[in-house]
């Protein structure tokens, strides 16, 4: 089997551009609890919690909408909120 590290941990304007949207978002943030929390997870010696991949969080979202929890639409405008 043939392994080859991520290319993203290397490419550094690509990790440039998050930290420009990163600190775009900050500048127009005032709510201090917000702020707070995204300090937080920043410092977080810990992984972040929820990790999926792609095909896990499709799995997730269509049994939530199956089982009521979400709707096809109520998803789409939660990640709406973090698509650029």
């Amino acid at each position: 089997m043939k392994v080859s590290e991520p290319v993203v941990a290397y490419n550094t304007a690509h990790l440039q551009g998050l930290r420009n949207r990163l600190i775009a978002l900050i500048d127009q943030t005032s709510d201090e609890r917000k702020l707070q929390d995204c300090l937080d997870l920043l410092q977080a010696k810990k992984p972040m919690p929820c990790m999926f991949t792609e095909e896990e969080l499709d799995a997730v979202i269509d049994s939530a909408e199956k089982e009521g929890f979400a709707s096809r639409e109520e998803v789409d405008m939660m990640f709406t909120k973090w698509r650029h």
